[in-house]
């Protein structure tokens, strides 16, 4: 008898009220693990003593990059260690404070998970609110999940993955183990019972609620296995891969709930079945057809799970979603770089309309998304009490593309996992657009071509790595503001003809294989190009000079290759601009290194190595009496500036020129530009104009004492600057406030205006203190840079130490 069951979509797991878990991983502050709103409503809706279970996890990561072995089963015991160790030492502190707090009966329960170095505890809401105050924890989510199911109408898809020319051949998945996560697994149904491998090591259920005999209450895990490896009972060949063996985690409760500790003990035990790392009793694949979340988005709770998986040579196969088929609609965990992301497509070869799109990089993913796709709509396949369903989606996919692998690794001795994946997605009949797309990822998986390329490209029989070659940095010069653009060919057609599964690369230092900075790679069996950007962050953290940069890939077969390098060079220091100043002095004494007559009209210049004198005022074209004092200076051009006296000057063109007033030479002629009297500036040698600095239409000055302009309110001292915009005066910086700080008698008498924060000033006084600066020579100038003083020019240390030679006007280029 068959039974047809309407399934939805794909086995979606939603983390009730949990905003994505990867906003609450790496990136949180020590101490600053925080809650979630959702879990927040959780422990203020508990009564007074209630409890919840959550998922606690420590900051702490076990570096299994340093697993080492020759053997996939020593690489497996490596892992097992990494992981107990860590989890063992970390988890010390809080262990504690939950036995003590279970002595105190605010904690009933609580379940180390050495996978994710985690603890799932159930407690009151003041101990979790404690623990997410540790600055141990890195997050706490609820532990509840919920789940909806999937199926649809019937369509072998066996043919379609060209499954029994490798039966025919001789291989189907014989000697390969599968794990089953999810709802669990009829194991009395005739087409899986044979196929189980038994014992104590082959079912889990964290629940506790069949912990013998492996069940199944919805049929979707029964579904999922017989597409996998089911048999022929039926009257038709039901899986893929009807030689292989399963083992089966029950991460769904009998009610249809998951839990994320359920799901953290199921990739646990998938990596220690009978919880002795001495014996090799892990399983070769894992087919997750199910995802986190109520749709589209990046949630890296179990990151860490397959992860571990990886590092061990598991691999984790999961359906890629039903959210499509909009772009970027990917799901977790299929979205992680470590999963392999299988897509949907009918019988004839048409994408799944519902199934997800890329692109991702959740977790860092780089490869396109899905990896590929397989059969997925109306397939036949297994039900509860020996019946039969058919199903759609993508949940249905991932299992074709499972089998195929195992039919992979039984047919060519020694073929890893890493080897098979790549393999399937080398030889995917390509769909939709030419080339990897998002939607058909590398094209529709065919086994038999897989096997096929497998023969001509021996990779099991290959030790050695690629060939990087033609590197480039863009820029290979950086100041640390801006990516670095890295990109590099890796070339196994010399080295084994893999293809080119990973490759990374160091700044500086060259460390163990597996440990760099990921590179995306974009394949074309047997190279690849290979691409990464350097973070800014990074590059502005490097000290200047050279750097070498170390990049290598690593082939299918998991050989990594010989490092080449290149020199990034950092350059982060400014160019030293010399505190080149134009200026005139007190008196008539030359600077150092200037001949010729002196005058107090001469204006000097300072070009960060030597003195000149750049206007000598009292010759052709000026023509000013040699006694002309200049007291206000504002270069235009070498032709072209301002100028303000201390006294009056017959000035050519104009006649008597007042210390109030200021005047514009401009090449040839001499103007009035501000005449002071005329505003309310005569009468008062206080308010004598002793330093400029004009901007555009305004003018900038300082008076000789302390004295408001016109209109302008306050208490006035000598520290103050003024400006007028042809209409009204106004003070615009009050020096001797916040936040200048400069002392009242702080006598202004060069001024040089950048924009409101930005300014240079010189004082008449021999000494002015300064903040942070302390005492200021009359012959040095200061800068003001938004809050912060600094010393421009030191008149004393360029030889200016008579006290003729003080400044007393002065401007910048």
């Amino acid at each position: 008898m068959k039974k047809t069951l309407a399934v939805a979509a794909l086995v979606a797991l939603l983390v009730t009220g949990l905003a994505p878990a990867a906003s609450a991983r790496p990136g949180t502050a020590p101490g600053s693990a925080g809650l979630d709103p959702g879990l927040q409503a959780i422990l203020a809706a508990l009564p007074p003593g209630g409890v919840t279970t959550v998922v606690v996890t420590l900051r702490d990561r076990a570096d299994l990059k340093r697993v080492r072995g020759t053997s996939r089963a020593a690489r497996l015991k490596g892992a097992i260690q990494e992981l107990t160790a860590t989890a063992n030492a970390s988890q010390v502190p809080i262990r504690t404070l939950l036995r003590a707090r279970a002595d105190q009966g605010t904690v009933t329960r609580s379940i180390p998970l050495w996978v994710v170095n985690g603890i799932s505890v159930t407690a009151t809401a003041d101990v979790i609110r404690d623990l997410a105050e540790r600055p141990d924890v890195a997050s706490i989510i609820p532990d509840e999940v919920t789940v909806v199911p999937s199926v649809g109408l019937p369509e072998p898809g066996v043919d379609k993955v060209s499954a029994p020319a490798l039966w025919n051949l001789g291989f189907s998945g014989q000697g390969v183990v599968v794990a089953s996560l999810d709802s669990g697994v009829d194991v009395s149904h005739p087409d899986l019972a044979g196929r189980w491998r038994g014992g104590t090591d082959s079912w889990f259920d964290p629940y506790g609620e069949h912990p013998v005999t492996p069940t199944d209450l919805t049929g979707h895990g029964t579904a999922t296995t017989g597409v996998i490896l089911g048999g022929d009972a039926g009257g038709t060949s039901i899986g893929v891969a009807p030689g292989a063996r399963w083992i089966a985690a029950k991460i769904f409760n009998d009610r249809g709930v998951a839990t994320a500790t359920a799901i953290h003990q199921a990739f646990q035990w998938v990596l220690d079945p009978d919880h002795d790392p001495n014996t090799p009793d892990a399983p070769q694949l894992v087919n997750g057809s199910w995802s986190i979340g109520a749709g589209p988005g990046c949630d890296l709770s179990f990151q860490p799970d397959l992860q571990a998986l990886r590092a061990v040579g598991i691999l984790p196969v999961f359906a890629a979603g039903n959210y499509g088929s909009g772009a970027s609609t990917s799901v977790s965990p299929a979205n992680y770089p470590e999963a392999l992301a299988v897509g949907a497509v009918t019988g004839n070869d048409l994408i799944y309309t519902s199934g997800s799109r890329g692109p991702s990089t959740c977790g860092g993913r780089t490869r396109i998304f899905p990896d590929l796709v397989a059969p997925g709509v109306n397939i036949l396949t297994d039900d509860r009490y020996g019946l039969y369903q058919t199903a759609s989606g993508t949940s249905m996919a991932a299992p074709n593309a499972t089998g195929a692998l195992a039919l992979l690794l039984s047919s060519v001795p020694g073929l890893t996992t890493d080897q098979a994946q790549a393999a399937l997605t080398a030889t995917a009949l390509d769909l939709g657009p030419t080339g990897p797309d998002p939607s058909y990822g590398s094209g529709r998986l065919n086994v038999l071509a897989a096997y096929q390329w497998l023969l001509e490209h021996p990779i099991a029989a290959d030790l050695t790595g690629p060939v990087t070659s033609s590197l480039v940095l863009a820029p290979s010069l950086s100041n640390g503001t801006t990516d670095a653009g890295l990109h590099a060919t890796a070339n196994d057609t010399t080295t084994g003809g893999s293809a080119i599964a990973a490759a990374e690369y160091f700044l500086d230092t060259l460390g163990a294989n597996g440990t760099g900075a990921a590179m995306s790679v974009t394949p074309t069996p047997p190279t690849a190009g290979l691409d990464a950007a350097i973070p800014a962050a990074l590059l502005a953290a490097l000290a200047d000079g050279n750097h070498t940069v170390f990049v290598h890939a690593k082939d299918a077969a998991g050989n990594w290759g010989a490092v080449a390098t290149t020199i990034l060079v950092i350059d982060k220091i400014k160019p030293v601009v010399p505190a080149a100043l134009s200026f005139s002095t007190l008196g008539n004494t030359n600077p150092a290194g200037v001949a010729g007559t002196a005058d107090d009209a001469d204006i000097y210049s300072w070009s960060g190595t030597a003195f000149s004198r750049v206007v000598d005022a009292s010759v052709a074209p000026y023509n000013l009496p040699g006694g002309a004092n200049v007291d206000g200076f504002d270069r235009v051009s070498p032709t072209q500036f301002y100028l303000s006296f201390t006294d009056q000057v017959n000035v050519p063109g104009i006649g008597t020129v007042q210390d109030e007033d200021v005047v514009f030479f401009n090449g040839t002629t001499w103007s009035l530009y501000f005449t002071g009297s005329a505003h309310g500036l005569g009468g008062s040698n206080s308010l004598d104009v002793d330093a400029i600095s004009v901007v555009g239409s305004t003018l900038y000055f300082s008076t000789l004492g302390n004295s408001n302009p016109p209109g302008v309110g306050g208490t006035a001292d000598d520290a103050d600057v003024y400006s007028w915009n042809g209409t009204v005066f106004s003070r615009v910086i009050d020096a001797s406030a916040a936040p200048y700080g400069l002392p009242a008698a702080a006598n202004v008498d060069g001024f040089v205006r950048v924009d409101a924060t930005h300014f240079y000033l010189s004082f008449s006084a021999d000494t002015t203190t300064v903040p942070v600066l302390g005492a200021v020579q009359d012959e040095d100038v200061v800068y003001y840079n938004a809050g912060t003083w600094s010393v421009y020019f030191d008149g004393t240390a360029h030889g200016l130490t008579a006290a003729n030679q003080d400044l007393d006007a002065f401007d910048v280029p």
